[in-house]
């Protein structure tokens, strides 16, 4: 046995001991003081869910605009990947009539011109 086992059944031994010498002298005291604890944890388990929910509240907006950026992402590539959302899914099948479908162009691709036409004197090639 190492020493740690032996301090931890030291400390078990004597609450045990103390626990039951109480109970037997003053029930009263011993409810009493389990009551005070149980209460006492309670409190603190209140007041830090608290301090916690305060703290997270600020990541709420962050989730928030994850979330709704998911969503328009989605909407985006749904006709790409083939993945429609069930709404959308009833929706178009109460359609008889089909819309001609306009190609958008994605807005934030651009085309950057270059000049490869345009050959200037290079210092190598002579």
């Amino acid at each position: 046995m190492n020493v740690r086992t032996v301090i931890v059944s030291a400390i078990t031994a004597l609450a045990a001991i103390g626990l039951v010498s109480m109970m037997i002298t003053s029930p009263g005291q011993l409810v009493q003081q389990i009551a005070f604890a149980v209460i006492t944890v309670a409190v603190v388990m209140f007041l830090l869910r608290l301090f916690m929910r305060n703290r997270t509240e600020g990541n709420r907006s962050e989730n928030r605009a994850y979330t709704k950026a998911v969503k328009q992402s989605k909407k985006r590539y749904a006709s790409k990947t083939g993945f429609k959302p069930k709404a959308s899914v009833a929706f178009a099948a109460g359609k008889t009539k089909k819309k001609a479908s306009r190609r958008k162009k994605a807005s934030h691709l651009t085309v950057i011109q270059g000049n490869k036409g345009k050959r200037g004197s290079r210092a190598s090639s002579e």
